[in-house]
């Protein structure tokens, strides 16, 4: 499949969707556009570095909340099995 990203084609090979292909294109290409209106005197090769940090910053942050969700969600759920447990009930089939 081929995409567009600064005017410029490249064709994609891999196990994505093609959508998800489609929309990770549409992001890079959306970010660097913004970096070059930004920085319009700054080579290309700089604007992808730069591209480059800031996904992976969005990256980390995402897979950071993830964590962050993960965690309270696991302490929210032995909270409330504590809950069931004090109270004599349970919902496991057999209990």
């Amino acid at each position: 499949m081929t995409v567009e990203i600064l005017g410029r084609t490249f064709t994609l090979k891999g196990s994505m969707a093609p959508e998800n292909l489609h929309a990770v294109a549409r992001e890079v290409d959306n970010t660097l556009r913004e970096l070059q209106r930004a920085f319009p005197t700054r080579p290309l090769s700089d604007l992808a570095i730069l591209a480059a940090l800031n996904l992976a910053y969005e990256c980390l942050e995402s897979k950071e909340d993830y964590q962050q969700l993960h965690a309270d969600i696991e302490k929210r759920s032995r909270q409330l099995i504590q809950m069931l447990d004090a109270d004599g009930s349970s919902f496991l089939p057999g209990s």
